[in-house]
């Protein structure tokens, strides 16, 4: 499965596409962007700024249409039957090649969609209630491995990036936990700070939970500090070889013609060096990130294959 996965990404990032008519300018009209998760999100706040400096640069509208459910898939299937003209695309993150790993039977093929471009990231904190006792690593790991299964780790939902963060976690560190899924990341922020559950992995962007002293965070899965946190330290630090996040990045639908994905990959990363769209992503914590589609195609099939290597190794993540 692996490598019919990375394959296919490579394949859908390469492939020639039909070509523009030579007089056509893209785009002519209003361009949708499909975001499979609800309003008010991280994903969909990046999405709206991006679509919204778009739409400055084109001239032309850029509506965004959150269809959330299914674990990003209804939003997924919706942008993978629209005509492959450029004028609908997918805003997505990490939980797009987790589903491709982890669940059979998609209603939409690994092919389906050809990369665009690399957007941003963000690296996961874990967030502990401040109702527990213990908050460092070391109380979290030793009351883990006393009582295994009695640490409740909440996430935004089946295969998101907490999830698969806590899954790699618990990997690394030899521990079990209680997987607690929410349907999105405000309910399950609730519940972390009324203490209903121990801990969350979640990303920068919750940052301002921890500096209103309403929850505490543990360690950030990076290779160094952020910025903006440097008083939390990375696991590395702490002695936890674990770096895990999400991603943020557009598709188009298979055989959108090579001079419209060209062209939106140009115009992207234009936008993404708005000084003004800049300070604007920053107050989410993300760290913003441009790419070839060629180049994420490659990122794809990476993220795949570490997935891959986790349940190869005998890690089984519920779904259900």
């Amino acid at each position: 499965m692996k490598q019919i996965v990375r394959a296919l990404w490579i394949t859908a990032a390469v492939i020639a596409a039909p070509q523009l008519q030579a007089k056509e300018v893209f785009p002519m009209r209003s361009v949708t962007i499909v975001v499979p998760y609800s309003a008010g999100g991280v994903t969909d706040y990046f999405a709206r700024q991006v679509g919204f400096k778009l739409s400055k640069m084109w001239g032309q509208p850029v509506v965004v249409d959150n269809r959330a459910g299914g674990g990003t898939i209804i939003g997924t299937q919706l942008a993978s039957k629209a005509p492959a003209d450029g004028y609908t695309l997918l805003f997505t993150s990490y939980g797009f090649t987790a589903n491709h790993v982890l669940r059979q039977n998609l209603p939409y093929p690994t092919g389906a969609f050809r990369p665009v471009a690399l957007l941003g990231s963000s690296h996961n904190v874990l967030l502990v209630t401040n109702r527990l006792k213990g908050k460092s690593l070391n109380d979290l790991l030793a009351a883990a491995k006393a009582d295994p299964r009695s640490l409740k780790l909440a996430s935004s939902g089946l295969a998101s990036s907490p999830h698969i963060g806590a899954e790699f976690f618990a990997k690394k560190t030899g521990i079990e936990f209680t997987h607690v899924p929410y349907k999105g990341q405000g309910p399950s922020m609730t519940d972390l700070i009324a203490g209903v559950v121990d801990g969350m992995f979640d990303g920068m962007s919750s940052y301002s939970q921890v500096k209103a002293g309403t929850v505490g965070a543990v360690a950030i899965a990076a290779n160094q500090r952020h910025p903006a946190a440097p008083e939390i330290p990375t696991f590395k630090e702490l002695g936890v070889d674990l770096v895990a996040g999400t991603w943020f990045g557009m598709l188009a639908p298979a055989g959108t013609p090579d001079a419209v994905v060209t062209k939106i990959n140009a115009d992207m990363r234009q936008a993404l060096q708005d000084p003004e769209l800049k300070a604007q992503i920053a107050k989410t914590g993300l760290s913003i990130s441009t790419s070839t589609p060629e180049a994420f195609g490659q990122f794809l099939s990476q993220e795949s294959a570490k997935l891959q290597n986790l349940v190869n190794q005998g890690v089984k993540i519920d779904l259900n």
